[in-house]
């Protein structure tokens, strides 16, 4: 799908510069534009996907079909980037952890239910992976 986007971007790029000339060039442009949105968010399986230019990286959102949000990340030069979240149906966070270059880097979180799993990864590879499961206070300031 990003590579159909970044076809998609840099064609419409393209034409725009080839019809700066013409006065024709604000109408074609906005019903262009208006026709690759509706194409990007128009999925097989109605899940709503959204791009969105942020600096020299790109912002990715995908909801479920009932609005929750389901994952956001970046991309940068084509590749997943940066901090990724993923989202259960009912909005409580799956997963989370980063990307460098399109590998996984660093700690990973894992959520199901009670337990919580830590993955390390460095250039996609696992290192290490810890499973916290017990629910007990490691620190606590009561407040008066």
């Amino acid at each position: 799908m990003l590579c159909k986007y970044l076809f998609i971007v840099n064609f419409v790029s393209t034409l725009k510069q080839k019809l700066m000339k013409t006065k024709a060039y604000s109408t074609l442009f906005f019903s262009l534009f208006c026709f690759i949105s509706i194409t990007l968010t128009a999925q097989e399986n109605k899940v709503k996907k959204t791009y969105l230019q942020e600096g020299d990286q790109i912002r990715y959102i995908e909801f479920y079909q009932n609005g929750q949000i389901a994952q956001t990340g970046y991309f940068l030069n084509g590749k997943n980037h940066g901090l990724w979240t993923s989202y259960n149906p009912d909005g409580t966070k799956k997963a989370e952890g980063n990307f460098k270059n399109g590998k996984k880097v660093d700690a990973w979180f894992f959520w199901n239910d009670a337990v919580l799993i830590e993955v390390t990864f460095k250039n996609n590879s696992v290192l290490k992976a810890i499973q916290w499961d017990k629910s007990e206070v490691l620190a606590s300031k009561e407040l008066k």
